[in-house]
């Protein structure tokens, strides 16, 4: 897809479906399913279902399956995903120029609550070359659904159409932070941030708002290994308000 912000670098440092199993077998417990997507939008993981679930009853795995952008319910996840991770854009345009396609945003939503599995949305902040665009309408938007939110920090990628673009400032970052965690009760910091002292003075200004720090600069006492969708989801945080 050769996506603005990403140009699949970081596609590039993934283990393959067929690495899983020894992976497993060394002990990793958890896995975050992604990848590029198919013409539905969707990260292609259909066809590896069966393998997927022999995998993780055999060695009772946790998946994380970051979907991509369903237009509607993923009825085959049920029972499978323990935590079901998408990104979301308020507006269509501004995903129009990060992808290069667009879904209605409401569209996306009434698949993901139509689909049975624990979901947790993502935003990225500056998405779109380091600039403050939908985030604030899309956050409005998730509130009145989910009361869980992972927020990520655009990274300028070498490379990538957006490599020349500068992080998101942090004045605006923090503020951002701030409206979030007036509107859900468990905001997170994910582990897309920019690296270096960007990354450190970033947690250190949103670290009042956030409840979970991803990859953080400072000692932590807590400390868990896995995606931060699977904490929420094995900690069983309420974060679907609506009654499917």
């Amino acid at each position: 897809m050769n996506c603005a912000h990403c140009g699949g670098h970081y596609l590039g440092h993934m283990k393959t479906l067929w690495e899983m199993e020894q992976l497993a077998r060394e002990g990793h417990k958890s896995f975050l399913i992604s990848g590029g997507l198919e013409e539905d939008f969707l990260v292609p993981f259909r066809k590896y279902l069966n393998h997927l679930r022999h995998l993780k009853e055999s060695y009772g795995l946790s998946y994380n399956f970051h979907v991509g952008f369903p237009q509607s319910f993923m009825e085959d996840l049920e029972g499978l995903a323990d935590v079901v991770s998408f990104d979301f854009f308020a507006d269509p345009m501004v995903m129009e120029a990060v992808y290069g396609f667009s879904v209605e945003p409401v569209k996306l939503l009434d698949a993901i609550a139509r689909t049975r599995v624990f979901a947790v949305p993502h935003v990225t902040i500056g998405i779109l070359e380091g600039h403050i665009s939908h985030e604030y309408e899309a956050l409005k938007m998730l509130s009145e659904r989910f009361s869980a939110v992972v927020l990520n920090v655009f990274i300028p990628t070498f490379g990538t159409k957006f490599s020349q673009a500068l992080p998101p400032d942090l004045s605006r970052v923090k503020e951002l932070f701030s409206y979030t965690a007036e509107k859900f009760d468990h905001l997170v910091l994910g582990c897309m941030q920019p690296r270096g002292e960007y990354r450190r003075l970033l947690q250190e200004s949103v670290k009042e708002f956030a409840n979970v720090i991803v990859k953080p600069t400072f000692k932590v006492d807590f400390d868990f290994k896995g995606c931060c969708a699977l904490w929420l989801a094995k900690s069983r945080a309420e974060v679907v308000r609506r009654v499917r």
